[in-house]
């Protein structure tokens, strides 16, 4: 059966944070932003710039060897992995 997860939750229900820790498709990474969070820098603050259509949920991942990876959902291949204190 299929699980549904909320855009921006990890699997475990946790909010999904600049800073965190994970992996992705099994690679190492790290959140950069969260698309409508205060942390998110000043090019993407703006809802009707961001690819896809405006007010989408997302977030911005760092990832070793695949670069900025921009998502606009969490699922099966996100695994959170730690946060800064």
């Amino acid at each position: 059966m299929a699980t549904n997860y909320h855009a921006t939750h990890y699997r475990t229900g946790e909010d999904i944070r600049a800073g965190d820790r994970v992996s992705w498709a099994g690679r190492p990474g790290t959140v950069v932003f969260v698309l409508g969070s205060a942390d998110v820098p000043a090019e993407w603050a703006d809802p009707e710039t961001w690819p896809g259509k405006p007010n989408s949920e997302g977030f911005m991942l760092d990832v070793t060897g695949a670069g900025l990876v921009l998502l606009d959902e969490s699922d099966e291949d996100l695994e959170f992995l730690g946060r800064q204190a």
